[in-house]
């Protein structure tokens, strides 16, 4: 018997290229994975308490975000 897997959620797709330390654009969005309503998804991710960054970018005369979480600077031990 085989069990059905649950599709993912757009929340969760973004979710899951966000906390693999990747950007991502509307249009990267689009491209990728057929999302047309990144900034919802991500207005609904910042909802849930996850703390996402964001810059204004100016590119071949079209203005858009960028989309990123800071991923933690792993601790190193001093001397090694």
């Amino acid at each position: 018997m085989q069990t059905r897997q649950s599709k993912q959620t757009y929340s969760q797709i973004i979710m899951a290229h966000l906390m693999a330390g990747k950007t991502i654009t509307n249009m990267q969005a689009y491209d990728e994975y057929a999302i047309t309503c990144l900034a919802q998804r991500i207005s609904e991710i910042r909802a849930n308490g996850v703390i996402i960054q964001d810059e204004m970018i100016k590119q071949n005369g079209k203005r858009f975000k960028r989309y990123w979480i800071d991923q933690p600077t792993p601790q190193t031990v001093e001397g090694v």
